[in-house]
């Protein structure tokens, strides 16, 4: 069950959404539903982490259409201006002021896993970025990502094994067994439908 201020944030978020990149707005819903089954509010802060969630990718409204989200500048440019949109929304919404700044501080720098970051002192980071990461092999990201890096299935199912073998070669780990474990049931669905 969504808290009343997380509905706000994302009825505010969703148009934002609607603008950027594809399959975005089903990103955002489906790394909700699943971080509040695999992360209990008792190992991290639900008003950091949920904000966090519902705002992360708005910057990418103030991207032109077309653009690589892959392309380093392109990350670093939607994380600033997200974190400008997040501020104007939780202020517009009398979020506290000093979770505001948290929010603002995570959501700039959410992406720099791309640079080398493994975030081991930040568990908002590591679980969000568990999580982002793994929307890749859920069931609708897995199309949505795969025809925008024009990847076949079989192709692209090697891809996020790839992926995952540089996160664990550059020390990123996963927040907890669970969160591992979904992962893993995760890509043995996508294998199971690449033989269908």
């Amino acid at each position: 069950m969504m808290k009343e201020i997380y509905k706000k944030i994302l009825e505010k978020a969703l148009p934002l959404y609607e603008k950027g990149r594809e399959g975005d707005v089903e990103h955002i819903k489906w790394l909700v539903e699943v971080i509040t089954k695999y992360v209990d509010e008792s190992e991290v802060d639900y008003d950091i982490l949920i904000p966090v969630v519902l705002l992360h990718d708005v910057g990418y409204s103030k991207v032109p259409k077309g653009s690589n989200p892959f392309d380093l500048d392109i990350r670093k440019f939607h994380s600033e201006e997200g974190a400008k949109i997040a501020e104007e929304i939780l202020e517009e919404l009398n979020y506290p002021k000093d979770k505001i700044n948290e929010i603002k501080r995570l959501i700039l720098k959410h992406d720099n896993w791309a640079f080398g970051d493994d975030f081991a002192d930040e568990p908002v980071l590591r679980i969000f970025t568990n999580f982002d990461f793994m929307w890749m092999a859920s069931e609708k990201g897995f199309d949505i990502v795969r025809k925008f890096m024009k990847k076949e299935p079989k192709e692209f199912y090697e891809q996020i094994k790839e992926f995952q073998r540089k996160n664990e070669e550059e020390g990123r780990k996963w927040f907890n067994n669970k969160i591992e474990e979904f992962y893993n049931q995760l890509m043995k669905e996508r294998k199971e439908g690449l033989s269908t």
